[in-house]
């Protein structure tokens, strides 16, 4: 049984499915993609990869004026006040009462967003839209060494920084910026790069694509498969730490910021590689994807967060020529309906 472990269960709008057992669970997830992915034409749906709870690693905790901490109800804007959440790793879950005693003593309340994330040497704390008043730093700095908290910050603003956060992809050292993506758990993206690498077989590739890129996840296994790697996000951050990383190992990875909504990369770059690797975010990638389908490129994987989103997409490729081969859900987001798909779309 799925058991329903959580109090909050029917509260808080996170989670939709609970108490049942796990193949009336899967069933249901993979009968609403396929709901979800009518029209579409594609010739493999792998059966769903499915994890353990207790495995999260980021979560943007909602802070109301009543320093109720938390997530917003189903269908409101009112704080579900929590004190643990089974979904989320036990550093996280041990901060939550600590932060609402440290948020309480604050000269000014506010409301906003904490964002809290267990990268590979400890934790950091994001704020979002919430007032930091002089006569509080000293409190945040105390809060910091007491739970051993990397960094903190808020805004623009560093606060507090004991070292370095960083995230290891493919044994590399990445320093993680603040507010740039970062996969769910460890686990699961573990997963989907094992199931992109399996899609691209055995073969070395002479120029490689990863196309929304944050901080390189895909790059750093792509550098092993391919001469060269061309990596290309809209978040400057996140490309400057990749950059400088990769040029200090003298890897084959050549990164640039685009604002891949605006100026996507043309058909006629995209035709010069291999394969693309795509991992957009929840919006999708259609201007993207109407160069792709121009383009010669004769493998393409596409990593979606939003199967609603990546039917518009997927159509746009398979207009273009591409024959969408094999579709892996993995279920990144547990107890609700959505899933993380992992597609492979190739042109004869």
């Amino acid at each position: 049984m799925i058991e329903n472990k959580c109090i909050y269960f029917g509260v808080c709008g996170g989670c939709q499915i609970q108490g049942i057992d796990r193949a009336e669970y899967e069933m249901q997830k993979m009968n609403h993609l396929k709901s979800l992915l009518d029209g579409v034409s594609f010739e493999k749906l792998e059966p769903i990869i499915t994890f353990e709870s207790g495995i999260r690693r980021k979560a943007t905790f909602k802070i109301d004026y009543g320093c109720n901490i938390g997530f917003f109800k189903a269908k409101s804007n009112d704080v579900v006040s929590v004190q643990k959440c089974p979904l989320l790793l036990p550093e996280i879950n041990a901060l939550l009462l600590p932060l609402k005693k440290l948020f309480k003593s604050f000269v000014k309340r506010s409301d906003g967003n904490i964002v809290v994330a267990k990268v590979d040497n400890g934790l950091t704390l994001h704020f979002e839209n919430i007032n930091i008043m002089l006569l509080d730093r000293q409190k945040i700095k105390e809060f910091a060494e007491k739970y051993n908290v990397l960094r903190i910050t808020s805004g623009a603003e560093e606060l507090y920084k004991k070292e370095e956060p960083i995230v290891i992809f493919n044994s590399v050292k990445i320093p993680y910026p603040a507010k740039t993506f970062l996969q769910p758990a460890k686990e699961t993206e573990q997963k989907i790069v094992d199931i992109v690498l399996s899609y691209l077989g055995k073969n070395h590739f002479k120029k490689a694509g990863d196309i929304f890129c944050g901080l390189g996840l895909f790059s750093f296994y792509l550098k092993d498969v391919a001469d060269e790697v061309l990596a290309i996000d809209c978040d400057d951050e996140a490309v400057h730490q990749l950059k400088r990383i990769a040029n200090s190992y003298h890897f084959n990875i050549e990164s640039k910021a685009m604002d891949l909504f605006k100026h996507p990369l043309r058909a006629d770059k995209i035709s010069e590689m291999d394969v693309i690797v795509l991992d957009p975010p929840r919006d999708g990638a259609k201007a993207q994807c109407l160069e792709i389908a121009k383009s010669s490129v004769k493998t393409v994987v596409y990593v979606s967060c939003n199967p609603l989103a990546f039917k518009t997409d997927a159509k746009i490729l398979c207009d273009g020529g591409y024959k969408l081969k094999k579709i892996t859900p993995v279920d990144q987001f547990p107890n609700t309906k959505h899933l993380e798909l992992v597609c492979l779309f190739e042109r004869d």
